[in-house]
């Protein structure tokens, strides 16, 4: 995989880099109209930020990105025959880990020195797996690609995108309260009893994407 992406000027720890990001997202649904919570201490390692308005509630973790790609699951796996199917068994096994109703926010930065707004992206973990299953029968590792190009075995092109709609907006907002309706509660208290729960792959480019 070739990547496009000029790399950023300064390097960041994964600290920095994940504190730019939630602040980059707190800001993004502040100027939205929402009030946002950030989460400390124990609650925290299930979600970042809480953020409400008169339309509803949102459980967000934040992950940013310099890279086009983020490593959500971890399989501590090594290259077998068998690996597909480890993959996919642990993408699953990351789904059933997830605290219910969490709301993902994908935050892809171009630059360290922000002369453009990054890319946000928003998508429930049941969205995200299923984007992982596919990167696992495409290129046969479990990241989440921000857009990459495919070449199959005759020489064919396809360009795969996170879907348009997953972007940061007022609607997509919306869409993600409204699925949340009728379910457990949305409330920000943190509740340990909740959240318990060989082909080779194919080149891929990552390929420049603008705001």
């Amino acid at each position: 995989m070739r990547l496009l992406t000029p790399a950023p000027q300064k390097r960041l720890s994964t600290r920095q880099l994940s504190t730019a990001a939630e602040n980059i997202a707190a800001a993004q649904f502040a100027m939205y109209g929402f009030d946002v919570l950030e989460q400390g201490n124990r609650a925290r390692y299930f979600y970042d930020l809480g953020v409400a308005n008169a339309g509803g509630m949102l459980k967000v973790t934040v992950h940013g990105s310099f890279r086009g790609f983020w490593n959500l699951v971890d399989p501590n796996l090594t290259k077998s025959a068998s690996a597909a199917v480890a993959h996919h068994k642990t993408i699953d096994r990351w789904i059933q880990r997830q605290c219910g109703h969490v709301t993902y926010c994908l935050v892809q930065f171009d630059s360290s020195e922000l002369t453009s707004m990054p890319r946000i992206y928003l998508a429930s973990a049941a969205e995200i797996a299923a984007r992982l299953h596919e990167s696992v029968e495409m290129l046969g590792d479990t990241a989440l690609y921000e857009q990459f190009e495919v070449e199959d075995g005759n020489g064919r092109h396809t360009v795969e995108t996170l879907p348009a709609h997953w972007r940061f907006s007022q609607e997509r907002i919306a869409q993600l309260m409204d699925a949340q309706e009728g379910k457990a509660d949305l409330g920000f208290r943190f509740s340990e009893a909740a959240c318990a729960a060989p082909q080779p792959a194919p080149s891929i480019e990552r390929l420049a994407m603008v705001n």
